[in-house]
């Protein structure tokens, strides 16, 4: 009886409700289409001219070539299905009414942007010749301005970075924003509601943006209602319906926190027990952080604050959060940027390459996915060549197996090239960081995977000479110590079948 019960008020659950109803979609589509074609010969030709036509019209778009030959081939393989399913899933633009909201979105983060105090800014000038191309690049492109008098703390773990950043959500006087992918009930969590409760009830204006379906299984809807009764202002970015056409892949992969307008965070941990290590599920879970003070403060606060403003749909005095100091004592300079499929720049990406084009000496990556375009990885196979030290890390435990073996068929043509590809021994790295030369680097919320640079919102913030990459490349250094390069030995002694599986989950990457 009790099972019964606990399987009742399972299905009982939105996550549940929604994937149920999704499967019952798609065989409603399945069945009639098969019924439909059994008793009219010609609906079924209808159906593959249909698929032929949605090839031509993905051939016909401005967007990445995998991406394309991987839904072609797709397509072609189920022409009765494929175009159907791509015109479901496969989009990678979002629809007509969410683009003109983001576009209004981007209009009013530039005006947010602009109304920084032009003592906070330092021009490009200040950079030297290389840093400057990538500056002037995500400034062109994105807009986001280069700031000087920002200091920067880096964590190398979410065991670190989160009492720090619950001391200062428990000491905010103003207003605390949050935006995450993840939150999950527990530990961490329940810390974090405990101090956002409190300080609205203080009167500080208290802000969350969670994603649904990053948050479906681990978000209870007791959880929101019970922000929403101590004070906390809570919304649900792209939230999911029972539609079929929910637009799954476009979700807000994004990590924020700002408070007061004089602090933010950004960096890959979401908020829940195993970023710090409190459970295990993957042995020891490795991410990073970097809290900002300062100048470059203003830029988080306007990412958060465009997204809120469309998901609010409502309008408020930004004027009231403009009060980001410069630290005098900063030293370099930061500048965070954000992307998504709400532009077509794909920004981040751009940027990674830029940095990777530009090395002389050195490029140090960790990504918990590495699943690259043509652009990507000819990026890091010219630098290798050229004689840059490129090395990456990766996992040794996989949180995906398929996702994860995907990671691995990229290794060989990289391995080749003469980059160093190691596995993270003790478990899961999360971490989104690179580092070029010791003096920039990347922190973020991108792994360099399709989803996230063509499909997901992301931000992060790139550093110019800034001190703390010093610490960045000191934590790299001994995560390699403690992580397995992998060999070519290691790559050459593969069966013929797992070439055969590489091949293919390579066609499919662009998906995952």
């Amino acid at each position: 009886m009790r099972t019964f019960r606990k399987l009742l008020k399972l299905l009982s659950q939105k996550a549940a409700i929604t994937v149920i109803s999704l499967l019952l979609q798609i065989s409603i589509i399945v069945v009639g289409i098969l019924y439909a074609a059994s008793q009219f010969w010609w609906i079924w030709l209808i159906f593959e001219f249909f698929s032929f036509l949605i090839c031509l019209y993905i051939v016909s778009r401005d967007i990445n070539p995998s991406y394309k030959l991987s839904w072609c081939v797709l397509i072609l393989l189920a022409p009765a299905f494929g175009g159907l399913v791509y015109l479901f899933i496969g989009r990678q633009r979002l629809n007509r009414r969410t683009r003109k909201r983001f576009r209004h979105a981007s209009d009013m983060q530039q005006v947010l942007l602009n109304m920084t105090n032009a003592q906070l800014l330092n021009s490009r000038t200040s950079l030297n010749p290389t840093g400057a191309t990538c500056a002037d690049l995500v400034l062109n492109a994105g807009s986001y301005p280069v700031y000087g008098g920002t200091q920067t703390e880096y964590y190398s773990l979410g065991d670190k970075f989160f009492p720090d950043m619950l001391n200062d959500v428990r000491n905010a006087k103003k207003f605390i924003f949050m935006e995450y992918f993840i939150i999950e009930r527990g530990e961490i969590w329940d810390a974090f509601e405990t101090a956002l409760i409190e300080r609205a009830a203080a009167g500080v204006d208290v802000k969350l943006i969670y994603d649904d379906v990053g948050s479906m299984f681990t978000l209870p809807k007791k959880g929101i209602k019970r922000l929403l009764a101590g004070g906390v202002q809570v919304l649900p970015f792209n939230k999911i319906t029972l539609s079929f056409d929910m637009r799954l892949n476009n979700r807000s992969h994004r990590k924020i926190t700002v408070i007061d307008g004089e602090i933010a965070y950004t960096g890959g941990n979401n908020i829940a027990d195993e970023y710090a290590n409190k459970i295990v599920r993957f042995g020891h879970w490795k991410d990073t952080h970097m809290r900002f003070e300062g100048a470059a403060v203003w830029s988080f606060t306007a990412m958060f604050l465009s997204f809120w403003s469309i998901l609010s749909e409502r309008g408020f005095e930004y004027e009231n959060y403009l009060s980001t100091t410069a630290v005098q004592s900063a030293v370099g300079y930061v500048q965070p940027l954000s992307s998504g499929p709400g532009r077509d720049d794909h920004l981040i990406e751009s940027a990674f390459i830029n940095l990777i084009s530009t090395a002389k000496r050195s490029v140090c990556i960790t990504t918990p996915y590495l699943i690259l375009d043509n652009e990507t990885q000819t990026a890091l196979v010219n630098a290798a060549t050229a004689g840059v030290d490129v090395r990456i890390i990766i996992p040794h435990i996989p949180d995906k197996k398929i996702v994860y073996k995907t990671t691995k068929s990229f290794v060989p043509v990289l391995k080749k090239a003469g980059v160093k590809v190691y596995t993270y021994t003790p478990g899961f790295i999360h971490a989104k960081m690179m580092i070029v030369d010791d003096e920039r680097a990347f922190i973020g919320t991108c792994n360099m995977d399709y989803r996230s640079f063509y499909l997901h919102f992301e931000d992060g913030a790139i550093l110019y000479n800034v001190d703390t990459i010093a610490d960045m490349k000191a934590d790299f250094v001994a995560t390699c110590e403690v992580s397995h390069e992998i060999t070519d030995e290691e790559i050459n002694d593969v069966t013929l079948v797992t070439r055969l599986v590489r091949s293919v989950l390579r066609l499919l990457a662009p998906m995952m």
